[in-house]
């Protein structure tokens, strides 16, 4: 592989200060109906599972999230919790702001390890059943941080 295989932005994630204000300003300005703020319950059980890998360590991370469904691309907004993650490390630096863009690709593993002979580190990787991704360290060469979504399979 010599270069990411995916030309297709399919999200850009936004972390904001007050998730539930940001939706009602979203629903506003392209009347839709308000989004649905989801809150993850975490537990321990998440940590046990090894589903989720941040800076190296299985660990717990977390924030509300909301889809808004605009099109070619949809927004998902995220609000951090108080917990070590990609989306505080973004808002300690930044403040509110694009964090991401979101590609899906075939060949999760073939892209991670494109990126690691890049010179470009992973932040965090997540699995959930046959859904995976992960976020790449690109802010610095890019101005954004590239996440990889495979979804389907294993």
């Amino acid at each position: 592989m010599n270069n990411i295989l995916s030309k297709d932005i399919v999200k850009i994630g936004i972390v904001v200060q007050n998730i539930e204000q940001a939706v009602l300003e979203y629903a506003k300005l392209f009347d839709i109906d308000v989004p649905e703020v989801k809150v993850p319950t975490l537990s321990t059980e998440q940590t046990a599972n090894k589903n989720n890998l941040y800076r190296g360590e299985y660990r717990q991370t977390g924030c509300k999230t909301a889809v808004i469904p605009l099109r070619p691309v949809y927004i998902e907004l995220i609000e951090p919790l108080n917990h070590p993650s990609p989306w505080t490390e973004f808002q300690e630096k930044h403040g509110q702001g694009v964090h991401y863009l979101a590609f899906n690709i075939d060949g999760f593993e073939e892209h991670a390890n494109f990126m690691e002979s890049q010179g470009i580190g992973m932040i965090q990787k997540t699995e959930k059943g046959h859904e995976r991704y992960a976020y790449f360290e690109t802010e610095d060469r890019l101005g954004v941080t590239i996440e990889f979504k495979e979804i389907g399979q294993k």
